[in-house]
């Protein structure tokens, strides 16, 4: 059985000033859909912090600008 992403909704948005690499993998292969999930739910925020999912995805070296221009398009 594959395991599913699992965000966790955050009372409190994210500061910028914490970082968001702390909280969110923006890496994750996952990331697009515990997006739709937060959405989905009416989340003001969430987290990766808690899913074992969020590890998963390219490696640091990969360029964020390569990354970003390969998402999905829906």
């Amino acid at each position: 059985m594959l395991a599913k992403p699992c965000p966790t909704e955050l009372v409190n948005l994210i500061s910028p000033d914490r970082g968001l690499d702390d909280q969110r993998n923006l890496f994750c292969t996952h990331y697009d859909d515990c997006l739709d999930e937060a959405i989905r739910q009416g989340w003001n925020s969430w987290c990766c912090t808690r899913c074992g999912l969020s590890a998963i995805g390219p490696g640091e070296a990969d360029s964020i600008d390569t990354f970003a221009t390969q998402r999905r398009l829906a």
